[in-house]
């Protein structure tokens, strides 16, 4: 039995690099596809590429027990990077659904406000979201990397002279979701989303934006 242990513990490592490889190989078809992304979700999705491979292989010494997200743990809170930028959180209602929002400041995008004569920009949006997500497993080994695709909205708020305003719109949030086995409570994110809104605007009352955000989860 001792002598057949060392290389039980050899095949052991060499499934659980196999299974790197694999994983940093689909990460790196959708490397590819980044440039497509809009400029403010472009640098999310890199960084959050970036991190991903290194904390899948950092991951690959570690215990061999599963992510506890979204299988005990329900409840996560965090925050995201990005547009906007603000505090996330995600509750899982199923194996395979779960719920987020999100409650933070918007960018500074004029050419999606309503102007004024005096700085011919608005303040800084107040905004808020809610979306219905379905998630999809794609790798699972030493890390547990999910897409998710949902429907859901959001809402902003926002000041321009001495008028406040606000626009509502729908979403459809797309994105990627990377959870460990150890520590087994940490979901990392990347997420975008084409929004349709409506409301008051430069020129139109209906006009279309991207949100682009990298992010991170602590479940309980």
């Amino acid at each position: 039995m001792s002598d057949d242990l060392p290389q039980a513990q050899k095949d052991i490592m060499s499934v659980s690099m196999n299974e790197s490889r694999r994983t940093l190989a689909r990460m790196k078809r959708i490397l590819t596809t980044a440039t497509a992304a809009p400029p403010p979700a472009r640098a999310s999705l890199l960084a959050f590429l970036f991190l991903s491979s290194f904390l899948v292989l950092s991951a690959a010494s570690g215990a061999a027990h599963a992510t506890e997200v979204g299988y005990g743990r329900n409840l996560g809170l965090g925050f995201e990077l990005g547009n906007p930028t603000g505090f996330v959180g995600k509750y899982w209602v199923g194996r395979t659904n779960a719920w987020d929002f999100g409650l933070g400041l918007d960018g500074y995008y004029g050419d999606f406000c309503t102007y004024n004569d005096n700085r011919g920009a608005c303040d800084g949006r107040f905004t808020f979201n809610a979306d219905y997500l379905w998630q999809s497993n794609l790798v699972k080994s030493t890390a547990q990397l999910d897409w998710h695709i949902g429907a859901g909205g959001r809402m902003n708020i926002w000041n321009a002279g001495s008028r406040n305003y606000v626009a509502v719109g729908g979403r459809m949030p797309v994105g990627l979701d990377l959870m460990f086995n150890n520590p087994s409570f940490l979901e990392l994110f990347f997420e975008i989303a084409p929004v349709l809104y409506v409301g008051p605007n430069v020129g139109s009352i209906l006009w279309f934006a991207f949100d682009g955000n990298l992010g991170v989860r602590f479940f309980f």
